[in-house]
């Protein structure tokens, strides 16, 4: 008897121990599992890191890429407003070189070339059509000398495209209203 309750004994405590351990296990077993959730969590919250982290890179891309865009385009720009600038400066070299040339060609000394052209004047006798212009239309010719001349002398102190073209506007109206009184 002594014996059975000896090993009673010894089964009570076993099955003491037994529950302990069982309890130790469920113990770890739920850590384990709290773990597992904490490092499922922060698995996650990586992955949406990275895709946050690829989002960027693929926004500083694109941002590259305009800003290399925005880049050539004003490097472009830039050759572009040289070459205009340079048109510009030809343009206007070769304007003064046509104004300097006008102006030499519409000095009052014309002396100097008189050998090179017939100076002799017009009579006024050797035009018999003049003779037969009536006294409407010496007028409208007078008018249209004047308003060449003034316009010629415009053209000479603006010296621009559109004095020339006022100028040479007048020489055609005046030869018209000339030529008119011819064919009459």
């Amino acid at each position: 008897m002594q014996l059975c309750i000896f090993q009673l004994l010894e089964k009570e405590e076993l099955l003491k121990s037994a529950e302990i351990l069982k309890n130790q296990i469920n113990a770890v077993q739920t850590e384990f599992d709290q773990l597992n959730q904490h490092a499922a969590e922060k698995d996650s919250l990586i992955k949406s890191i990275q895709l946050q982290l690829s989002d960027a890179k693929i926004k500083l891309a694109d941002k590259q890429a305009a800003l290399e865009k925005t880049q050539w385009k004003a490097m472009t720009s830039r050759q572009k407003s040289e070459k205009l600038q340079n048109d510009i400066d030809s343009m206007q070299g070769e304007f003064s070189s046509f104004m300097q040339l006008l102006n030499g060609l519409t000095k009052n000394n014309r002396t100097a070339f008189a050998e090179d052209y017939d100076v002799a004047p017009y009579h006024f006798e050797h035009l018999p059509c003049i003779d037969d212009v009536d006294d409407k239309e010496m007028p409208k010719v007078e008018e249209a000398r004047r308003a060449y001349i003034v316009a010629v002398d415009a053209a000479k102190e603006k010296q621009d495209e559109e004095s020339l073209a006022a100028a040479a506007s007048a020489r055609l109206y005046l030869q018209s209203v000339l030529f008119k009184l011819e064919v009459a």
